[in-house]
């Protein structure tokens, strides 16, 4: 139980120092208003590549924005806890603390959850001709699609004890992976080398399970699952070695 305390303390106090939490409006604009220009965004841009599947595209960015969110509270709640000491102190009593970093994602699940199903039905209104079961599909992924984010958002916050800039592996994974695992351009479009590369990414599978039904939704989220084990285990990995810095005292130089 004193696990699962420390875990929702934690949460607790990510949400109300989140900047959203203490403005409504802020809370709108980045619950809603956000998601939904980035759907469009998104079906605009792929609209001008003429691409003849531009529900896929509104369906896959909306699983990997919903991932990226749960990535980003939980890599800058780690940011300001290192900005305010805390995190040398949370590292010295607990090296491997799991339920300090699932206390950091779960706001960022809370949030991903909401927003990504408001990209999704976004996608819905605003691409009309295509089949509801495409969003019924896309909407049984979402779940996977946070379980990676939060997986994604242990690794990219351990990597950034370990930077100067805590946010710089942040801001490479959520500019890169779109990208990567083919958003706009479905990674089948990839040469051989480079379709394997993206399915093995984070969220790869996952985008690839929106047009694929031949992939069953236990299959992604086994897939996910085994792949977020890794990104877990580097996570905590890169937290033990900055303890070690701590410890010579090269941390405090960063």
């Amino acid at each position: 139980m004193s696990w699962v305390h420390r875990m929702l303390a934690v949460a607790n106090v990510s949400w109300r120092s989140s900047m959203p939490a203490g403005r409504p409006l802020a809370l709108l604009v980045s619950l809603v208003v956000v998601p939904i220009l980035d759907v469009a965004c998104q079906l605009m841009l792929g609209g001008s590549l003429n691409s003849p599947a531009l529900a896929r595209i509104g369906y896959a960015g909306g699983l990997v924005t919903a991932a990226c969110q749960v990535a980003t509270v939980m890599a800058s709640g780690m940011t300001m806890d290192r900005e305010e000491g805390i995190i040398p102190q949370i590292l010295i009593r607990r090296p491997m603390d799991l339920a300090y970093w699932i206390g950091l994602g779960l706001p960022g699940v809370v949030a991903a959850s909401f927003t990504g199903l408001v990209a999704l039905a976004g996608t819905l209104v605003l691409n009309v001709g295509h089949s509801p079961s495409d969003f019924l599909r896309a909407l049984s992924l979402l779940p996977t699609a946070l379980f990676a984010g939060l997986a994604l958002g242990l690794l990219v916050g351990g990597l950034g004890l370990l930077t100067a800039d805590s946010l710089a592996p942040l801001n490479a994974v959520t500019v890169l992976l779109p990208v990567a695992v083919g958003v706009v351009v479905p990674a089948e479009a990839y040469p051989a080398p480079l379709r394997r590369f993206a399915t093995n990414l984070p969220l790869g599978v996952t985008v690839q399970a929106v047009g694929d039904y031949g992939l069953s939704s236990t299959a992604v989220l086994l897939a996910e699952v085994i792949r977020g084990l890794v990104e877990v285990v580097i996570g905590l990995a890169a937290s033990v070695v900055a303890l070690r810095r701590i410890r010579s005292g090269a941390y405090l130089r960063l």
